[in-house]
C-alpha cells in the first residue's frame, strides 16, 4: 500500500512538469543514453551489494559470539540505521544540488554545495552521537526486554556512538559522486573498502572477539571516507 501510495503521490507531483511535447520513440531508445544509463545503474548496484555484504558478514560473525552478542549487535545496528536514515537525507540533497552545479559548470558553487553539506551533516551526526551517549541505555531498553541483550548492548554501544562521526564524511562523499555521476569511483572505492574491512574484521575478531568486529565497522567507514576523498579532485578537474 505504502508503494502504491507513493507510485500516485509521484504522479500527481510530475503532473505539472508533463505539459510540454512527448518524447519521440527515437529519443525513448537512445542508444547512448540508454548505455549511460544502464552502467550507472549497475555501478550503484554493485556498490551497494558490496555494502549489504559487509553487514551480511558482520551479522554471521556476531552470531559465532554467541545468540546475547548477535541480538546486541542487532539492536545497535537499529541505532546505526537511523542514524543512516538522517544522513541520508543530507546525502540525497547533496546529490541534487551537486549535479546542478556541476551541470552548470560552477566550481566555486560546487565548493559551497560541498562545504554546506559537511557542516549540516557534521552538526546532525554529532547530535546523533549526544542523543546516543546520554540516552543509549534508556533507547536500548525499549528496543529489547531481554537483560542479557540489553547489558552486551550497553557494552558495546560506545563504538554507535562514536560510528555517526566516524561515518558521516563516507555518507556526504556518497552523494557528491552521485550527484556527479562518478559511479565507476563510488564501486570501485566500495570495492576496496569491502576486501579492506573483510580482512580487517576477521583478524580484529580473532584477537577481540566482538570489540574486532566493530572497530572492523569503523575501519570500513574510513575506509570509503579515504578511498573517496583521494579521488574527490577528478570531480573539480571535470569543470
Amino acid at each position: 500500500m505504502a508503494e502504491w501510495a507513493a507510485f500516485i503521490a509521484g504522479l500527481l507531483i510530475v503532473r505539472p512538469f508533463s505539459a510540454g511535447p512527448p518524447l519521440a520513440l527515437r529519443e525513448l531508445l537512445d542508444g547512448a543514453a540508454f548505455r549511460s544509463l544502464i552502467a550507472v545503474n549497475r555501478d550503484i548496484f554493485l556498490r551497494s551489494l558490496f555494502l549489504l555484504v559487509c553487514f551480511g558478514w558482520f551479522a554471521r560473525s556476531g552470531a559465532a559470539e554467541g545468540d546475547a552478542i548477535l541480538a546486541a549487535n542487532a539492536v545497535l545496528l537499529n541505532l546505526h540505521g537511523i542514524t543512516s536514515y538522517g544522513l541520508d537525507g543530507f546525502a540525497h540533497a547533496t546529490e541534487t544540488l551537486v549535479g546542478s552545479v556541476i551541470g552548470a559548470r560552477r566550481k566555486q558553487a560546487l565548493r559551497r554545495v560541498i562545504k554546506a553539506a559537511f557542516l549540516w551533516s557534521g552538526l546532525v551526526a554529532l547530535l546523533f552521537s549526544l542523543c546516543y551517549a546520554l540516552a543509549g541505555p534508556t533507547i536500548i531498553s525499549l528496543l529489547t526486554n531481554q537483560e542479557e541483550v540489553r547489558a552486551a548492548a550497553v557494552q558495546f554501544l560506545p563504538y554507535v556512538v562514536v560510528l555517526p562521526l566516524i561515518s558521516v564524511t563516507s555518507y556526504m562523499l556518497d552523494g557528491v559522486f552521485i550527484g556527479a555521476i562518478r559511479t565507476r569511483e563510488l564501486r570501485n572505492s566500495m570495492f576496496i573498502s569491502t576486501t579492506v574491512f573483510l580482512a580487517t574484521a576477521y583478524i580484529l575478531q580473532q584477537v577481540w572477539g566482538n570489540h574486532g568486529l566493530w572497530l572492523g565497522m569503523m575501519v570500513l567507514m574510513l575506509a570509503r571516507a579515504a578511498t573517496l576523498g583521494l579521488k574527490l579532485k577528478r570531480i573539480f578537474a571535470q569543470l
